[in-house]
């Protein structure tokens, strides 16, 4: 059947199919999840593997010139693969460089980062004309003009600048946010935007300022998702530790996370990665102390480098970041602590490297996420003395990687003989001699006995490693 959506008014005619692409951070996936779930209360019906869709989105990052490469690559082959199809593009990338966007031929619409949870909103009244955008009730438009709630000075003005974001804040907070992890994990996005501006991100100018979603709403969305049988709940955000900043509330993100501790019910919650200055005391406690969160935090330090650290406008030093990981694993020998690392900042010599690789290596730090510098327009790093070339970036970021993959061996290791608690991230693979499962502290791992499995959470016994994984068993 076919839709012909007006005044929120459904009438039947054939079923439109959508695919969603996405590209980046746990944000931008937690984004697609919401647009799929308004598109399928729209009627649309997701496309099969394989399949051509009527309507593509592609939600795109632009975090570093190699993923503003690979959003051109998809888009041109969601254009290539399903001819005819209505084409939007959105997130990040199409929020900083519209133009180039909107350049390539089978595109029907271009959405900023801000407004990319109206699309539905913005789709409704067009999913029947030959051009999204250009037939409506008021006239012609052309798609560019639904690609923001309004233009100034020839730049980007969001709903939130224009007073129009608190309208539709809670609205949208009501929608469940259901995640990747299948049944058992779910995703709710408390906060977006950041106001860090480290000299080499870009992230500020493309996700805007802070947002909070009321404690309320949040709590609301995680009793329902608990009531849906998910045993994991993960608070992500763009700068999650700035939660209620916006709303000038103090300590607003451990005043969330004491609110919802008190749920009942058998879950437990995860926080997504957070800024060395904002695990505090009272953080700390609650992550190593509280049964209902789990003993893990992914803390981005970026460089082991005094000067790189300043040099990249991060509000630390080396020592502040050690001391805090020591006074995380004393507290909680097992808990899971990862970082970010880049590489190749402007300035960044053989010495400033050096220094960052045998700094790392005394850390019991136990997952990474690594990159080289990729120089963005607009960022201050940008135009900066001292580029580094691309060959020492790479060479820089595969011995980092080889370090580091060393340290996790060894944490993985020390786990053997240890009982943990773990949630299914997959179905039985073949014949159901395994599943995949994730422990608290962050550790894959290989369930050897996927029989009669209990729903939520249950403990595991760790009897060895393979392939950077854990291999365990039930503990009945």
């Amino acid at each position: 059947m076919r839709f012909e959506i007006k005044k929120r008014k459904i009438k039947r005619f054939e079923i439109m199919r959508y695919t969603i692409q996405t590209l980046g951070c746990k944000v931008n996936q937690v984004d697609s999840i919401f647009v799929a779930e308004a598109l399928d209360g729209l009627g649309l019906q997701k496309a099969a593997l394989g399949e051509p869709a009527d309507l593509c989105i592609v939600n795109t990052c632009t975090v570093t010139a190699r993923s503003d490469t690979q959003c051109r690559q998809m888009i041109r082959k969601a254009v290539r693969e399903n001819p005819g199809a209505r084409v939007v593009v959105t997130g990040c990338y199409a929020e900083m460089d519209p133009n180039a966007v909107r350049a390539i031929p089978g595109v029907t619409m271009v959405v900023g980062s801000r407004d990319k949870r109206r699309i539905p909103e913005m789709l409704a009244g067009n999913l029947n004309a030959d051009k999204v955008g250009l037939e409506e009730e008021n006239g012609p438009r052309r798609p560019e003009d639904l690609s923001a709630a309004c233009l100034r000075d020839g730049r980007q003005v969001t709903p939130a600048q224009t007073g129009g974001q608190r309208g539709r804040e809670s609205s949208e907070s009501q929608r469940l946010i259901q995640g990747a992890g299948g049944r058992s994990r779910a995703f709710v996005m408390v906060q977006d935007g950041c106001r860090a501006f480290c000299a080499y991100c870009i992230v500020p100018q493309a996700r805007g300022p802070f947002k909070s979603v009321d404690a309320e709403q949040v709590e609301n969305q995680v009793r329902a998702l608990i009531e849906k049988g998910f045993p994991e709940i993960v608070l992500t955000g763009i700068h999650l530790g700035a939660y209620g900043v916006d709303r000038h509330e103090r300590r607003g993100l451990q005043r969330l996370i004491l609110r919802l501790i008190r749920i009942p019910g058998d879950f437990r919650i995860r926080l997504s990665s957070i800024e060395p200055a904002e695990v505090d005391d009272e953080l700390i406690h609650l992550i190593t102390g509280e049964e209902k969160l789990c003993n893990h935090l992914h803390i981005p330090v970026q460089s082991g480098d005094d000067a790189i650290l300043r040099r990249m406008r991060r509000p630390y030093t080396t020592d502040a970041f050690f001391d805090l990981v020591f006074r995380l694993r004393a507290r909680d020998p097992e808990m899971g602590i990862g970082t970010d690392l880049i590489v190749g900042l402007p300035g960044e010599t053989g010495g400033s490297f050096e220094r960052t690789c045998r700094w790392i290596a005394s850390l019991p730090l136990t997952h990474f996420h690594i990159f080289p510098y990729s120089q963005r327009p607009g960022t201050e790093a940008y135009a900066m003395d001292g580029q580094v070339d691309q060959a020492a970036k790479k060479e820089r970021a595969a011995r980092l990687r080889e370090i580091c993959r060393a340290m996790q061996v060894k944490f993985l290791s020390g786990m053997k003989g240890k009982t943990l608690r773990a949630v299914p991230t997959s179905k039985p693979g073949p014949a159901n001699k395994t599943l995949s499962v994730l422990t608290g502290n962050y550790l894959s791992g290989r369930l050897m006995d996927p029989y009669d499995l209990p729903s939520g959470i249950f403990s595991v016994k760790v009897s060895g490693i393979s392939d950077d994984k854990l291999l365990v068993y039930r503990v009945r």
